[in-house]
């Protein structure tokens, strides 16, 4: 079999990041909604581009060491739910090629299938018509062109490396074409997934680059996909903008950690042992075990979150929380006795992380006449992912400690979010996504580090409604849950313009029209976006007991529409006001990009 060096595999993903850099426009317009921030295409970019930044660029380095330094680099700049995916599709080939550095072993179609397996578990409901199933099927086109080649293989059987490469390529982007047939809102829509095309193209140019093929065969294979025309200068130039206004500003929205320091004497009599919150993680790595090749197991240590829970045992199975990525187990669990879960876990590698905390003393305040010479210190920190002036201000005011600038259009990496533990040490950190495309990165950065907690809320409103429900003088644990609680008590809207025009869900859409959307849903079109605001406030305004908050973003309030948007808007709250005598309408400045206006109802 033809080897593949350490050197031809860093040239490829350099190839396939040239090529996801011209096409980042197109991907991102293949959004099923038309709006004019549709970003996948720039998350599977910068989360490549971390992959490659980690990644050792001598010439001597081997196949092993490149794609354990992209699955490393892609885990850290996962942003969004694509790049997430991604980076288990980097990480399912990194597992595959260890202990085979000059990439001569049959690892292609091997790591093809771990990647699915991982890139399916690391989805809460996984969706066919997605790149989940474009990875699926340049994993099974690969297996069966071994298949297919085996008569003439050398030696392990898995042919030519190129040729493999090639087969992966030509079943992504036969699974590409057929996302609309399994999707029916991508059929509806006219359009192809935007992070299956991604992935196509990264094997289509990672092919090439090995084959040395000419690279305009990506073009001609992907080419019908694009429902806009290339531009890659102006393609190139926005992702670069996007990336120095992001530096330019990351630094100094999370400098400000005041945090909450409550200190807190419990008096009373513990009527009840509530035992102890137990939480650490598991370096898998640093393990004596030797992985079962016939286990199903993605981790070359054989530690996999079901043997952990088994061997934690069912009288600590009911508050039992274990999460990992093949590297790391993640365990959060409440004992009587912390010692035989420490000493489990240390079993199984090294641990990192650990707290303990005492449940007994946290309750403690709940029964009078209780003296204790302990003081509890609860630290929590809340950081929310905002963007617009008006939105960072509102946030801040409200109680949280640190801002992420972020959001649609510029999904913040998972290690923005691990770096707000780092920067708090000694706090407990609660995340407020704020957008469901963030969501995934907070959710993989939070599997690394027990002190981040997620909150999952997938709105600016959600995120408004979590952080009134929070208490500084609550413990996490009721803070997480009243949180989480309120979530689904909001009804989230949209509304913007549309970038292309389209058909969803039997609604027609021209270019240029102004869209409602009702979680996730579109729901209304019309000239100007107040029409739209109005039009989606109708469908869910039903009572005087709702409050409505309207928040109005930077184009909504222009110098050459400010005054008709105000007298809009004065004059829809009078129209609610009046169907609904009592009912409270609140207009907030939110500054956002992108959205006219984000309203709530609850």
């Amino acid at each position: 079999m033809e080897s593949t060096s350490g050197k031809d595999l860093h040239r490829a993903f350099v190839a396939a990041a040239a090529c996801l850099e011209r096409y980042r426009d197109a991907i991102n317009a293949l959004n099923v909604f038309p709006v004019p921030d549709g970003d996948t295409g720039t998350n599977m970019l910068l989360t490549l581009r971390s992959a490659l930044e980690q990644c050792p660029k001598d010439s001597d380095n081997s196949a092993e060491e490149v794609l354990a330094g992209l699955a490393e680099g892609a885990f850290w700049g996962a942003r969004g739910n694509s790049g997430v995916i991604l980076s288990q599709l980097f990480r399912g080939l990194s597992e595959a090629c260890r202990g085979h550095p000059d990439g001569g072993s049959p690892w292609l179609t091997l790591g093809l299938r771990l990647a699915t397996d991982a890139a399916y578990k690391s989805v809460v409901n996984p969706v066919e018509g997605t790149m989940l199933t474009v990875i699926s099927a340049a994993s099974t086109a690969a297996s069966t062109a071994v298949r297919n080649a085996a008569q003439m293989a050398k030696g392990g059987g898995e042919g030519e490396a190129s040729g493999l490469w090639q087969s992966a390529f030509q079943g992504a982007v036969e699974a590409v074409y057929a996302t609309p047939s399994q999707l029916p809102i991508l059929r509806e829509a006219g359009v192809v997934d935007a992070g299956g095309m991604g992935v196509a193209l990264i094997l289509g140019a990672s092919f090439c680059s090995l084959a040395g093929q000419d690279p305009a065969l990506v073009d001609q294979a992907l080419g019908k996909c694009c429902v806009e025309p290339l531009d890659p200068i102006a393609a190139q130039r926005r992702v670069d903008q996007e990336l120095f206004d992001h530096r330019a500003t990351s630094g100094s929205s999370v400098d400000s950690w005041p945090g909450s320091n409550h200190d807190s004497t419990p008096s009373s009599n513990l009527k009840e042992n509530w035992g102890y919150c137990i939480q650490y993680v598991i370096n898998t790595l640093s393990s004596g075990h030797v992985a079962d090749s016939e286990g199903g197991s993605n981790s070359e240590t054989g530690v996999t979150t079901e043997i952990v829970r088994a061997g934690l045992g069912p009288e600590m199975g009911g508050s039992t929380v274990i999460v990992g990525d093949g590297r790391y187990v993640k365990v959060h669990v409440h004992a009587f006795d912390p010692g035989p879960a420490l000493s489990y876990g240390a079993s199984l590698g090294q641990l990192d992380r650990i707290s303990i905390e005492n449940m007994s003393l946290q309750s403690a305040g709940l029964v009078p006449d209780y003296e204790a010479s302990t003081t509890l210190t609860t630290n929590i920190s809340v950081v929310a992912v905002v963007r617009g002036e008006g939105l960072r201000r509102l946030f801040q005011d409200a109680g949280c400690s640190g801002i992420i600038d972020g959001g649609q259009s510029m999904n913040p990496n998972v290690g923005q979010f691990l770096e707000q533990s780092k920067s708090r040490p000694d706090a407990q950190v609660i995340i407020l996504p704020n957008n469901a495309n963030v969501l995934a990165a907070a959710t993989q950065a939070a599997i690394r580090e027990p002190h981040l907690h997620v909150v999952p809320s997938k709105s600016v409103p959600q995120g408004v409604a979590a952080l009134l429900a929070y208490s500084p003088e609550e413990p996490l644990a009721h803070n997480l849950e009243a949180m989480s609680a309120v979530l689904s008590g909001v009804i989230s809207m949209e509304v913007t313009q549309a970038a292309r025009s389209t058909i969803i869900r039997g609604i027609p859409v021209r270019a240029g029209q102004y869209i409602g959307i009702i979680e996730g849903e579109l729901a209304s079109c019309a000239e100007t976006p107040e029409a739209v605001l109005e039009s989606i406030l109708g469908q869910t305004v039903n009572s005087p007991d709702q409050v409505v908050t309207i928040y109005h973003g930077a184009d909504a309030l222009t110098e050459s529409s400010s005054e008709s948007s105000t007298n809009a808007i004065q004059g829809l709250r009078s129209t609610l006001e009046f169907g609904f005598p009592g009912i409270q309408v609140d207009v907030v400045d939110g500054g956002q990009p992108n959205y006219h206006y984000l309203a709530s109802v609850e």
